[in-house]
């Protein structure tokens, strides 16, 4: 099996599923290399296939390059990337950061002076799904065009900064035929010219993970078997520095991913660029998307191999840098035979983090109803969420299943997994999709009920209003397809397998194969029509912030969609904190627009996130900032130890006085200056505010952002703090913290 999501950047994406059909070429064709569009239509090209050719006033798409033309193509499914081919011959991956940008001779039609590349990843895997049908033919293929013609990568980009983020690719490819898993890296080569690639042979009873990164290490270069690469691979990264021969073991070993993998430096043009244009110093910029790399890839590396292969995904550190400079994931993991299923795959697929330390559905960021989608942040905030496996951006998903008989299966969903459906098409199914497949009816900037994608995306879009509630509804009913498709599937080879007895030679296998593409493109529109029904169903169930179920008196639930406690007590949700004369919208912790104060809240997750925590809000004894398993710095139990003496003598000597002559709401004040002389977190402030139980009114006309210094400690615990009445349980728990301390 192969898989793949496509999470789409902040462009749009041709959301078309297309069959490419099988042709024979006449002798002396050439096959076009074409620049992809980022949305629809990608490209528009009559040769590529007939779902791709010009409607209304579309013209053809100008080649920017040719290569020979074989006698023969097969037919595939056809994406962004090539997907899945008549023969089995299977592929997934995405961009990874390498230390050099190739560009296109022409972008947008438009030559481009510094652009001498002329084969996109989008073209190489076609190509190798039109002439392949072993995942070795099609990595030397790939290779072999990408070093001939150069390989780029989308996007014009500047030169003298070049992104080097998602500046290559990394690639799993799976074929039938031998049954074997490779993988595959590219980069663009010497001079911004041609190409250096490197594959690598997954063990069988093996998992390999592409996530974002080079995921080949150290090869040995003596054995053809199991290692193929273009020629001089390390010739560039020698007369670089990137790799020194005599830094290996033995003269066979080369490292692809220390070499060629992107590690971001102060001296790197793009750090120095981003580092000008964020108001930071280069050093601290390259630290900063170190980090973010490192995980970016990493922790989802860690995830997969922790739910597909338990017992080794257990011996790997969640907290383990994805990195060329260190000690990066393993390429694969042994897996035994049997212990992995296309509906743990599926589920994977739909994995945010659930029961980790890292669950992107805990925490303010994610809400009162546990909302896992981030979206894009306000960038004048420094920080991090966690990268999840399925997210908002995802466009589509597939998993390629290769099975025996020439019934090798793509499943497909539309949209973000967690809330959509895997369907399944056969790879050798002798016509196309559903029109709404590939229709020219809508696309990602105009809605359209005859297109598919928009029927997932809007039941996806409609669970943000309670994600938690919604999902589940919507994981239950896409369960219940997928248990469908399956059950549907044996019934419909049966069937076909009837066919092919009655009707002997090779006519029988085509009728049988017509029979299974009728049959799985009728289930594809029978569950698009019915996840229509679905979605009218959910907005009258889950309108108006209720649970509507029947016209009985009974019939609504009103608390159902309630507001949990913990965001109510929250003094930024103004519920708890409310009182005649104000607050009235809450306490923010400063008087930025609402972006900026919401991502810099220490109990947000963003601005305070490290690798090894803190990933969300925690129960309120939680909320240190310190990390898991980590005491306070001696300088903050200093200041806990001085804050709890105080707190405790001002407030058993002024208990029940009026607000105004608040000994102690000064004294917190002027705690604010202390915390900015001492410069340490405001873990003290946060700890005492456990112990405070009881409540009274906010001090009238205070002005909260006039209190603390802005970002030195957390308004709510000062401001929690300032109204309390010191009962006797406090006084006695003050004094045993402060004789702990």
């Amino acid at each position: 099996m192969v898989t793949h999501s496509e999470d789409g950047e902040l462009a749009t994406n041709d959301i078309r599923l297309i069959r490419v059909p099988r042709k024979r070429w006449p002798a002396g064709s050439l096959r076009p290399l074409y620049y992809y569009e980022w949305g629809y239509p990608r490209i528009v090209s009559s040769q590529h296939s007939p779902e791709t050719a010009p409607v209304g006033d579309q013209q053809e798409t100008e080649p920017i390059g040719h290569i020979p033309q074989v006698p023969e193509t097969w037919a595939y499914w056809d994406t962004e990337y090539g997907v899945q081919n008549e023969k089995g011959l299977s592929m997934g991956g995405g961009t990874s950061p390498s230390k050099i940008r190739g560009w296109p001779v022409k972008y947008y039609g438009q030559r481009l002076e510094y652009g001498y590349n002329r084969a996109g990843i989008e073209d190489l895997t076609k190509i190798a799904m039109e002439r392949c049908d072993t995942a070795r033919c099609a990595v030397e293929t790939m290779g072999g065009v990408a070093v001939e013609q150069g390989y780029y990568v989308n996007g014009p980009d500047d030169i003298h900064a070049p992104t080097l983020s998602d500046s290559g690719d990394d690639l799993l490819v799976a074929d039938r035929k031998l049954g074997e898993l490779w993988v595959f890296n590219i980069l663009t080569g010497k001079n911004n010219a041609s190409a250096i690639w490197a594959a690598q042979r997954i063990p069988p009873n093996h998992i390999a993970v592409a996530a974002n990164s080079f995921s080949i290490g150290k090869m040995n270069l003596s054995d053809a078997e199991n290692f193929k690469y273009s020629p001089g691979v390390t010739q560039l990264a020698e007369e670089k520095g990137w790799w020194r021969r005599e830094d290996e073991a033995s003269p066979e070993l080369f490292d692809f991913f220390r070499a060629y993998g992107y590690d971001p430096k102060a001296t790197n043009p793009e750090v120095v660029y981003s580092a000008r244009l964020e108001g930071k110093t280069p050093e601290d910029w390259a630290a900063y998307r170190a980090t973010n790399l490192a995980y970016y890839s990493g922790r989802r590396i860690w995830r997969i191999y922790n739910l597909l292969s338990p017992l080794e995904g257990s011996k790997l550190d969640p907290q383990r840098k994805n990195m060329p400079t260190s000690n990066y994931f393993p390429t694969s993991v042994p897996a035994p035979r049997g212990t992995v299923t296309r509906r743990m795959v599926m589920e994977v697929h739909r994995d945010y983090y659930q029961g980790t330390p890292f669950d992107l559905t805990k925490g303010v960021a994610a809400g009162p109803y546990g909302n896992p989608n981030r979206g894009a942040f306000d960038p004048a905030v420094e920080g991090w969420f966690e990268r999840a496996i399925s997210t908002e951006r995802t466009n589509w998903a597939f998993l390629n299943e290769a099975r025996p008989h020439n019934r090798s299966i793509m499943w497909f969903a539309y949209d973000a997994p967690h809330g959509s459906i895997f369907l399944p098409f056969y790879a050798a199914a002798t016509a196309g999709a559903p029109e709404s497949y590939h229709s020219h009816e809508g696309h990602m900037s105009k809605f359209s009920k005859r297109v598919a994608w928009w029927a997932y995306n809007f039941i996806n879009q409609y669970t943000e209003i309670n994600f938690q509630l919604i999902n589940a509804d919507v994981r239950r009913k896409a369960k219940e397809f997928e248990d469908e498709a399956e059950r549907r599937i044996v019934s419909w080879e049966a069937e076909a397998d009837q066919l092919i007895a009655t009707v002997h030679g090779g006519r029988g296998e085509l009728e049988a194969m017509d029979l299974l593409t009728a049959r799985s493109n009728q289930f594809a529109e029978e569950v698009l029509a019915k996840w229509w029904e679905f979605s009218e169903e959910l907005i009258s169930k889950y309108g108006r912030h209720v649970v509507t179920h029947n016209e009985t008196i009974t019939g609504v639930i009103g608390d159902a969609q309630k507001l949990p406690a913990w965001w109510l007590r929250s003094p930024e949700v103004g519920f708890s904190t409310w009182s005649p004369s104000g607050p009235y919208h809450g306490v923010f912790l400063n008087a930025q627009p609402l972006p900026e104060w919401w991502l810099r809240s220490p109990n947000l997750g963003f601005s305070t996130w490290l690798p090894s925590g803190s990933y969300f809000l925690q129960q309120a004894q939680n909320q240190l900032g310190i990390g898991y398993g980590t005491v306070p710095a001696v300088p903050t139990m200093l200041a806990m130890a001085l804050m709890t003496v105080a707190a405790y003598q001002l407030g058993l000597r002024h208990r029940g006085q009026d607000h105004a002559d608040d000994k102690a709401f000064h004294a917190l004040r002027d705690c604010a200056a202390t915390w900015q002389t001492i410069n340490v977190t405001p873990n003290g402030c946060i700890v005492i505010v456990t112990f405070l139980k009881e409540e009274a009114q906010p001090p009238p006309g205070m002005s909260h952002s006039g209190v603390i210094p802005r970002g030195r400690i957390d308004q709510r615990a000062l401001y929690l703090y300032a109204q309390v009445r010191v009962t006797l349980w406090t006084q006695v728990a003050m004094l045993m913290l402060v004789v702990l301390v």
